[in-house]
Formats: structure tokens, C-alpha cells, sequence
């Protein structure tokens, strides 16, 4: 008697107690720098935004995302922005004549993928104050002190953590190494 009773509560569906994927409409804002960190325009970047489809359910969950390209110029202070309602955003390219794009491969630290939600919570979040930062590197040169970042913050439960600069673990570019900049201290004579 007591199985019966037990089992008379499990008839329900549990799909409706479950959280369902979403995606976050927000405005993402880049930056493009060279080796040294000064701006630059009219750097062109390929970015996928990849969302949930907006008939997402339980029964469709193996359907595949709607994906969309778009392309963003940096303006004359080296900055861009683009708003997407989406669950992932990927960097497919970033293009300037003379110059080639210096990233991390297959790393946490890269700059070039970004999951935006997870599930209905937000996973990562950004603002014009901490842009993604992406380090341009014109041909020839091999020495670097600007530091690509992800920009924004990531979500650590309930808080929020800054993204900083860093040199990726597995950098794109072979052929350069980073070199901190020089700090020269003032001497003065007393």
C-alpha cells in the first residue's frame, strides 16, 4: 500500500520543474590593439552568434542552434560593439592589412569563444569599461607587451569576477613572445 502511495507522486512530468536553455540579449564590446597596446581602427572581425532556437524544449533539445554571421569594424579608437540575444559567440576571424591576430588555442584563457548562458543563468557579462581585448600584431614584429583579455566578467556562483589581461598559454603566434613594457622610474637629484 504505502509503494502505491509512493508511486501515485511520481506520475507527474518532471520537464516543467526543469530549467529550460535560454539565450542573454547583451552588448558586447571589443577592442583592437597592437603589439604595444595603442588602438586600432578599422580592424574587421567575424563573429558568429550562435542562439537557442526560440521553439527550444525538452522533446526538440538535439536541434541545432541558430547560427548567424556578422561583421563589426573598429572604430578610430580601435573599439567596437555588437549587440546579439545569444547563448554562445565565437570570433571566427579578425582581419587588418599588415597585422595578424595573436590568441589562445584551445584554452580557458582565449578571447575568441564566449558561452554567454548556460541554462538559464548568465555566464558571463561585459561593459564598455572592460572590453574584450584583442592584440594585433604588425608583420615582422615578434616582440609583444600588449596582453590579449576576455573582457567582462565571469560568473563564479553569485559573484562576479573580472577577466584580466594575460599571455595565452598556447599562443597563435609561433614566432613572437611577450616582453613587459619598460617603466623607466623618475631620478631626481635632492
Amino acid at each position: 500500500m504505502l509503494a502505491l502511495i509512493l508511486m501515485a507522486g511520481c506520475g507527474n512530468d518532471p520537464a516543467p520543474t526543469l530549467r529550460g536553455q535560454n539565450n542573454a540579449r547583451i552588448t558586447f564590446y571589443g577592442l583592437a590593439v597592437d603589439q604595444d597596446g595603442t588602438p586600432l581602427p578599422g580592424a574587421s572581425f567575424d563573429i558568429v552568434v550562435d542562439a537557442i532556437p526560440k521553439d527550444w524544449s525538452f522533446e526538440t533539445r538535439g536541434k541545432p542552434h541558430d547560427r548567424t554571421h556578422r561583421t563589426v569594424v573598429t572604430d578610430a579608437d580601435g573599439r567596437f560593439s555588437i549587440e546579439v540575444n545569444a547563448h554562445l559567440i565565437y570570433i571566427e576571424n579578425v582581419h587588418l592589412s599588415g597585422y595578424r591576430h595573436l590568441f589562445a588555442q584551445w584554452s580557458d584563457d582565449g578571447n575568441t569563444g564566449y558561452q554567454i548562458t548556460s541554462w538559464s543563468d548568465l555566464l558571463y557579462k561585459t561593459d564598455p569599461d572592460h572590453p574584450a581585448v584583442y592584440v594585433l600584431v604588425k608583420d615582422g614584429v615578434h616582440e609583444v607587451s600588449a596582453l590579449p583579455c576576455r573582457g567582462g566578467f565571469r560568473s563564479y556562483g553569485k559573484r562576479w569576477i573580472l577577466n584580466k589581461p594575460a599571455w595565452p598559454k598556447r599562443p597563435s603566434l609561433k614566432d613572437v613572445v611577450h616582453k613587459p613594457p619598460t617603466t623607466t622610474q623618475a631620478t631626481t637629484k635632492p
